[in-house]
């Protein structure tokens, strides 16, 4: 667990609804989603949270993570530090689509260069670790700047929606027909999308939010399935929490699987048994983002705690039994949000933040 609190000096993102992080989140409450289905690759009919401006063939040595890596740069409304500055980039896949227009390489090597570049930063790390990666790449940004391993950390989270990622979650019957219904009783699988997300953290300085406190740990239960209990996860819930009366509210992974979501929802019945706090996905709106979705959560739950509201949740019929997610707008208690992060392999991964 890190429990040095660091300052966030400056948010961005790039999704199919823009560049604007006001854009984006009132898109949100409004209950809008991104889904469409692409052009530049065959989704065999699957509806995807797919960016217009980048669905269209490009030439064989360019990809689309790169430029959507480009299109966050340009979008940036803070100015990153010249000196002391680590890159933390979290991604799964990387510039998956190099490979599948017959590139060989390492996808993920070739992201973490150009956002090296694009960004100018010599100092770089690569952060996949599945789905939990965008929380993870925060965590090891707390580490460094609690260790005065660098006064700023830079982190950012990028995925594509890709044919290959597509085909392999299709391949594991986790995706659905239709669209993503988080913490839905009729859930039926994840719908994919794309979209990168940045921010600038430092020990110092007189930030807009806070990131407060941020756990991780694995329950080993199965290669890609959680553990359906949520026993484990319900500790890297509790080590991020001094006081559970005063959380706001909960942005959840919510894929919109049946396991990811009764995995949830069983961890935070075991800490908050008679009165959850209002719980949330951006995957109703988005579809799963991969590696961006951490750092994805964070930037809007900050944005979520600043207007002290949290959006009603997209796609959502009825609700799953002990699920506290709502069509409904609802005002939060406290400025105080958890973003939780599930990924492959058992990762979990819990953070604590507010705005000021």
């Amino acid at each position: 667990m890190t429990e040095l609190s660091v300052s966030v000096l400056g948010s961005a993102l790039a999704t199919p609804f823009g560049t604007s992080i006001e854009v984006n989140c009132d898109a949100l409450f409004r209950g809008a989603d991104t889904f469409r289905t692409p052009q530049h690759f065959d989704s065999k009919g699957r509806l995807l949270g797919i960016d217009p401006e980048l669905d269209q063939p490009i030439g064989r040595s360019e990809s689309r993570a790169v430029t959507l890596l480009m299109k966050l740069r340009d979008a940036l409304p803070f100015r990153i530090p010249a000196e002391d500055t680590m890159l933390f980039l979290s991604t799964t896949v990387g510039a998956i689509d190099l490979l599948e227009r017959g590139k060989v390489c390492d996808t993920a090597a070739v992201l973490l260069d150009e956002a090296a570049r694009i960004f100018g930063v010599s100092r770089a790390v690569l952060v996949s670790a599945a789905c939990a990666s965008g929380q993870t790449a925060v965590s090891l940004a707390m580490e460094q700047l609690a260790g005065n391993g660098c006064r700023h950390a830079l982190v950012i989270g990028c995925d594509i929606a890709s044919e290959f990622v597509t085909a392999g979650f299709a391949a594991l019957g986790a995706c659905t027909d239709t669209i993503c219904r988080p913490y839905d009783a009729g859930r039926d699988g994840l719908t994919l999308g794309e979209a990168a997300a940045a921010l600038l953290l430092s020990r110092s300085g007189n930030g807009f939010g806070r990131i407060l406190r941020a756990a991780e740990n694995c329950d080993a239960a199965h290669i890609t399935a959680p553990d359906l209990e949520g026993k484990v996860l319900s500790r890297a819930i509790r080590q991020t929490l001094s006081d559970e009366s005063v959380l706001g509210g909960v942005i959840g992974h919510g894929t919109g699987t049946v396991y990811n979501d009764q995995a949830e929802v069983s961890a935070l019945r075991r800490i908050f048994p008679d009165s959850p706090p209002p719980l949330f996905s951006l995957k109703g709106n988005y579809g799963h983002t991969l590696g961006a979705t951490g750092v994805l959560q964070l930037v809007l739950g900050l944005e979520f705690s600043r207007r002290g509201e949290l959006p009603g949740q997209a796609g959502l019929r009825t609700p799953m039994p002990g699920a506290s997610a709502s069509g409904e707008i609802r005002k939060l208690k406290s400025k105080r949000l958890l973003s939780l992060n599930v990924g492959f392999g058992g990762l979990n991964s819990a953070v604590l933040l507010e705005a000021l």
